[in-house]
């Protein structure tokens, strides 16, 4: 019983964090302006089939990040959750370029 305790304890003297709504509506702002230049990007940039393409992939990359940041609590948690969601992203980046160039030569 004693080590149950030890572990309640430990988690009720963790650090909590309260996020105020200013820094919730700042991010919803954000993400809907992200949203709306996404949009506009696809309808006006329709001629320019790759560079709408690309555009759409970088802001939606940001959006992730701002979610990432902010919702997963990433802000706030230790630096090494960080570190690991980057590596993962990294990862995703090369196997992707790496199955598009073997595809593309074939």
């Amino acid at each position: 019983m004693e080590k149950k305790d030890k572990h309640e304890n430990a988690a009720l003297q963790e650090p909590h964090h309260i996020v105020s709504y200013k820094e919730q509506f700042s991010t919803l702002l954000a993400l809907l302006l992200l949203t709306f230049v996404t949009v506009s990007a696809s309808v006006f940039g329709a001629n320019l089939a790759t560079l709408s393409v690309a555009t759409a992939m970088l802001i939606a990359t940001v959006k992730v990040i701002v979610v990432a940041y902010y919702f997963m609590h990433l802000k706030y948690d230790k630096k090494i959750y960080t570190w690991l969601v980057l590596l993962v992203g990294v990862l995703f980046i090369v196997f992707t370029m790496l199955t598009s160039i073997e595809y593309f030569n074939r």
